[in-house]
């Protein structure tokens, strides 16, 4: 099975990026647990770290300037990193950081990182090379380095809400932003048979629901300024939360699972592990 991530990851994913919301990117919460964990290894090292970012996220390489570390970015793409880095805040780490393009699968460092870092990443990796890649991420770290993110996962017995009645419960519920009241049960009942899902499925579910006025129009414009409908042609992969953790284990000790303050932030665990 392979996950597609074609050109379109490049151009029209980096152009809708200022209008995504968590969990699509990092939220503020979020990046202050990891920021805490990091702290612990920066002061008992008392030296700049290095840190490898999965992708060219903003949240993540805005961070790594902040706190002065040595940034590598990887990402499989030029075109897609010099268009997200319009979303930058601090333009002057462009000229700091590193860029190794290259797939995530192929990374070959060498206990040469304190922490690796990336959003939504683990879900972008083929089952069939996850374990490779994990393997690859643990040769890249220093010995009780860190690897910290989020993902996508599913626990065995979850079933996920029929899209009406979610989209019912949507508006019985709290004035919340649709994106993350929304986006985790939409994706795991569009799951094919390879567990993945991906934004067209997606997008034709909520038209319909916006044909009925079941979905309102402002509501489903937000998914449209996401470019959903303009076919995206991605495929992302909810990870099994036993294989995952039984995978990781080999290589690494879970040492937190925190969560952050949001929503959805039950859904989207952090896993915080430390290298053997």
């Amino acid at each position: 099975m392979t996950i597609k991530k074609n050109n379109d990851w490049n151009g029209k994913v980096a152009d809708v990026w200022t209008n995504l919301v968590p969990p699509g990117i990092p939220a503020i919460s979020e990046i202050n647990i990891y920021l805490k964990h990091i702290r612990k290894i920066q002061y008992s090292l008392n030296r700049r770290l290095k840190m490898l970012i999965l992708g060219s996220t903003p949240e993540f390489r805005d961070l790594g300037y902040e706190q002065n570390f040595d940034v590598t970015v990887v990402d499989s793409s030029k075109d897609y990193y010099q268009n997200i880095s319009k979303a930058i805040r601090h333009k002057a780490l462009i000229d700091n950081e590193k860029v190794n393009f290259m797939r995530w699968e192929d990374i070959n460092h060498s206990n040469e990182f304190d922490v690796v870092i990336g959003d939504l990443a683990l879900c972008l990796i083929p089952l069939s090379e996850l374990e490779d890649f994990v393997k690859r991420i643990s040769k890249a770290l220093k010995q009780n380095g860190l690897f910290l993110g989020k993902s996508l996962f599913i626990a065995a017995s979850y079933k996920a809400e029929d899209p009406q009645r979610l989209v019912e419960k949507y508006y019985e519920g709290p004035p919340i932003h649709p994106y993350p009241a929304l986006l985790y049960d939409l994706a795991v009942y569009c799951l094919n048979e390879n567990n993945c899902f991906d934004y067209r499925k997606m997008y034709n579910v909520l038209k319909e629901l916006n044909k009925e006025q079941i979905l309102k129009d402002e509501a489903f414009d937000f998914f449209e300024k996401l470019g959903w409908n303009i076919d995206i042609d991605i495929e992302v992969q909810v990870l099994s939360l036993e294989i995952f953790e039984e995978l990781v284990s080999k290589y690494f000790s879970i040492a937190n699972i925190e969560y952050g303050d949001e929503v959805y932030s039950k859904y989207f665990p952090l896993y915080i592990l430390v290298n053997k």
